[in-house]
Order: structure tokens, then sequence, then C-alpha cells
């Protein structure tokens, strides 16, 4: 919707003024809020729902070197070897000195939090790992041990999770949120961003908003409780939560214009429910979106952008999605081998999950399988059961509903298993030769994986898990992670010229950030930490700069 243009700011009557509005309660807008206040300024911090966002379903890591944490583990990481191993996963998305920036200040980010009452803890697991198990908050997050990244940069592990049983998140929020109440920073929950409210010249003034009747909150939120992130092949629910929703907003919102004398910070999170956006970006990704499992929450549904290009901002990197396939837990399925239509393998198996899922989706027509011996999957299936209930909620589960849901084979030798699957038969057989024949003889794993976790196939019976794009018992994980271009140094909304927006900030999975090239656990809620206090203070020193211009009231 457009923004709403007026002349003059002091000249219409707001429904409320204060220095910073920050649109969107997960982890940046939260970082956002605390910081400008921290910075000596009044704040708005608004929500469509109840608060928490996506970072209240996450795992709740942060990725971040140098820590005293991975001190108390036994490892001496510097901001140097962080930094050499980012370049390869961040790349050019944002300037070298942001990057530096970022990395030298990580350390000082997890301290800020634990000022703010999240805890961590040095507790490590140091084998391969999607997910620490409980009572581990310290772990390879990302490809630090891959081979390839080993010859380039030196390993530690950096993903600090929040301690607290189950996923972090939630602990992670909710610390967020009480230190939220005490710094006296005003919340409006369960109220809908509607439109930017600028001047001729196109300065941020405010925004219009849809406060919803406080006895709907409770009934809102419970539709908002039925689409959890964390359930699989909810896309028919979602819709229809999601048109109850602008119904009950329609019938029961008040619409409020709030003025913002700093500006108004986006965090409203990616657009992975905006099928519009992904098909527009990504059309071959669109043709298998309702066989995905979207890692986001109702409020991803890119309004956020669509509200700051509006204004009259650039986005960037639309097409850059975080598409994951897990394999381990169990991490008996680590001993296979992944191989496409052609009976080619064309991504390490013990690579982060992103790594993994972005790779099938570019193989022709998004298909393929996880070949392993029938010692590596019986032994799965008695991890998947023995795992603990945590991982067997969230990764034993899904993977034993794809073994019996989502097409898997089994043949008496390579050859018998192609032609269930549909591959040539020799393609298989020689693709499997080639492995077990590197291992014996001593050679580098042809695709990079970690020489501890290969195994060979052997002439037995052999089984294809499904992994092609089309298999909606693979639970394709996805999330968007392009969004609107802003100053690397103030977080403000840039224009296609380049020039920022006055008064429009764009903070997280809102903005292109550290996380837009390609995701590695822990980045996503580092980068909102790092945007968010960007923007939140130069917000705040925007909002002071005006207040000290403003004439004095006459009594």
């Amino acid at each position: 919707m457009a923004p709403i243009v007026i002349e003059d700011g002091d000249a219409i009557a707001w429904d409320s003024e204060t220095d910073v509005v920050v649109v969107g309660f997960g982890g940046a807008g939260a970082s956002a809020a605390l910081q400008a206040r921290e910075s000596g300024v009044k704040v708005i911090l608004l929500d469509r729902f109840g608060g928490g966002g996506t970072t209240a379903y996450s795992g709740g890591v942060i990725y971040a070197g140098a820590t005293r944490f991975q001190k108390e583990a036994g490892f001496d990481d510097r901001v140097e070897d962080m930094l050499d191993y980012l370049r390869i996963e961040v790349g050019d998305v944002v300037r070298p000195e942001t990057l530096e920036r970022f990395c030298e200040g990580s350390a000082a980010d997890v301290d800020w939090l634990i000022g703010h009452g999240v805890r961590y803890s040095g507790e490590a697991y140091l084998d391969k790992i999607t997910y620490p198990p409980e009572g581990k908050f310290l772990y390879y997050s990302g490809n630090e041990k891959s081979p390839a990244y080993v010859a380039r940069a030196k390993p530690s592990p950096r993903g600090h999770r929040a301690v607290g049983a189950g996923f972090g998140g939630a602990h992670y929020i909710a610390a967020l949120r009480r230190s939220i109440a005490e710094a006296g920073i005003a919340t409006m929950l369960h109220t809908r961003a509607n439109r930017l409210i600028c001047d001729p010249q196109g300065r941020v003034l405010g925004i219009e908003v849809v406060a919803l009747h406080p006895s709907q909150h409770a009934r809102q939120q419970a539709l908002y409780g039925r689409v959890s992130p964390y359930v699989p092949h909810n896309h028919g629910r979602t819709e229809r939560a999601l048109r109850a929703m602008r119904a009950m907003e329609e019938r029961h919102g008040t619409t409020l214009r709030l003025r913002a004398r700093g500006g108004v910070v986006l965090s409203t999170g990616g657009f992975a429910y905006s099928r519009d956006l992904i098909d527009r970006h990504d059309s071959a990704f669109a043709r298998h979106y309702d066989a995905t499992h979207r890692l986001s929450t109702m409020g991803n549904d890119g309004s956020g952008l669509e509200m700051g290009l509006s204004a009259g901002g650039a986005a960037g990197r639309m097409d850059s999605l975080y598409i994951a396939r897990n394999i381990a837990p169990p991490e008996a399925l680590l001993e296979g081998i992944i191989v496409n239509r052609a009976g080619d393998r064309f991504v390490p198996e013990d690579a982060y999950v992103s790594m993994i899922g972005g790779e099938i989706a570019k193989q022709p027509d998004g298909d393929a399988w996880l070949i392993v011996n029938g010692r590596s999957f019986r032994q799965s299936i008695w991890e998947a059961l023995t795992c603990g209930w945590q991982r067997f909620k969230y990764f034993g589960v899904p993977m034993l509903a794809n073994y019996v849901l989502g097409g898997t084979r089994r043949g008496g030798d390579a050859a018998a298993l192609a032609r269930r699957i549909g591959i040539d038969p020799a393609a298989l057989s020689a693709a499997i030769e080639r492995h077990d024949l590197d291992i014996a003889e001593g050679r580098p794993d042809a695709v990079g994986k970690t020489e501890v976790l290969r195994r060979p196939l052997g002439k037995g019976a052999l089984y294809a898990v499904n992994m092609c794009m089309s298999n909606r018992h693979a639970l394709t994980k996805f999330m968007t992670l392009g969004g609107l271009r802003v100053d690397e140094d103030s977080g403000e909304v840039l224009r296609e010229d380049g020039a920022a927006i006055p008064g429009l900030y764009a903070a997280g999975m809102a903005a292109v950030g550290l996380h837009s090239n390609g995701y590695i656990s822990g980045l996503s809620i580092a980068d909102g930490v790092f945007s968010g206090r960007r923007a939140g203070r130069h917000a705040a020193r925007a909002a002071q700069a005006r207040n000290e211009r403003r004439p004095a009231k006459v009594a």
C-alpha cells in the first residue's frame, strides 16, 4: 500500500508520538528497540501477533567468535580465524569492512545479550550435528570442519546456543521480553503495520497501524499457535488462519497513526509466506512450494519488504533462499552418498543442511537420492528411536516418516536399486565402485566429505532414501534470505540510486545482511543483533538531533 503523504508532521493529530517505532518483535526488532532505549530515546515496539516472531521458534543459536565460552571449552578462537571462515560463507554480500566490524564485535554482542538475561555455556558438542543434544550449548554450526573449509580457515565451534531445555529460541526471546518490559519500552502487540507516513520529499515521519481490540487478542493468538513452524504440511491451515485474522482485523481493528521522530525500523522478517514473491524471484523453486516446509512464522509474509519498496526502497538478493535438507541425526546416514538422476555425487554428505538442500534444488527437476547400505540403514533406525525425546521429535520422526511414506526403495545390488529409482544402472554402479575404491586406495573423497565419516557401501543390499524436492515427506525446510538494501553504516533503507531514505531503517531478515549469501546456523540471530543494534542506535541519534531542533513549547 502506498504511503500516506502529508505536508507537515506538526499540522496533523497523531494518535501517539515517540522517537523510534520498531515494527516486528522478533530477535532483530527486540535488539533495535533495546539499543534505541539504551541510547536515551522513547520507543514503541509493535507486532502483528503476540511477539517473539520466528526467533522464538528457532534453535536460539548466535554465531560468534573469540568468546569467553569458547575459552572455557579449550578453544583459542581469534577474530582473524572467524573472519577467514566467514569470508567464504558471507562472500561479497556486505562490504569487507562491515564483515570485519561484525567479527570484531561478535563477542561483545554476546556479552550485551548476557546483560539482557540470555544465558550461554561452554559445554561443547564437537561431532558433526545439525543441533546439539541436551546439555550441550557450543558446537560447530556451519561447515567449519569440512575439508575444503579447513584448508582456508582454522575451525572453531562458534554456534552458541541459549541455555535451556529444548530449542533455545524460546529462552532467548523470553529473556529479551523481560528486559524490554524492565526498560519501559512501550509495546503494541496484536497491531498490524499498515502503511508508512511520509512528507513530500520522501522522509518517513511515522506509520499507520491497525490495532486489534483486546477482546480478540486471545483468539488471534490461538490461531497463530495452530500453525507453528514446527508442524509440517501446514499450508492449507495457515492460509485459513490468515484469512480469519484479516477478517478479524477488519471487523475489530482501530486505525492509528504513530509519529516516529527518529525513524521507523522494519524488522518484519522475510517473505516465505508470500507465494507471489517466491514465484517472481525463483520460479523453479516455486514449483515445489506446496511440498516444502516454511521455516518461518506467519509474520514473514513480505509485508515489511513491500512497505519499504512503497517508500522508494530497493531490494536485493531476492532469489537467495535457505533450502535445508537434514541428514543427521541419525548420524549413520552420513555414511551414505547422495546422487542425482545421472547417478553422480554433487555435494558432501556432511555439509551444512542448507548447502545440501541448495545443491539438491539445483539438480535436474530437484531430484536426488541418499544411497546407504543395509547396516547403515538399520543403524539409522536405531539411532532415530533412541536419540532422546527432543531429537526424536524434530529429527527422528521426520526421517522415519520419510522412510515409510516418501518412497524409500531397496535393491539387492546397485543395478537393481537403480532400476527401482529410475537411474541408469551402469551409472549408479560406477559411482558406488568409485566411492569404495577411493576409500580402499586412500584417495581423498571426490566431493570433499570428512575422512572420519567415509565408509564403503559394499556389495550387498542397498537402500535409496528419497531426497527429491517434489517429495513432501522429505521435509524440505526453507526461508528467504533477501530483503531491503540498507546503508551498512546506519541501517537506513536505500533507494535504487544508493541514496538513503531519511527516517526508514531495516534490520534482520527484512534486510540484506550477513545471512543473505548463504545461511549457517546462528548467523540469522547474530545478524539480527548486529543490524538491529545498528538501526536502533542510528535512529536514536536522528531522534535526538530532531528533538534538539524542535522549538520550545510556550507555557
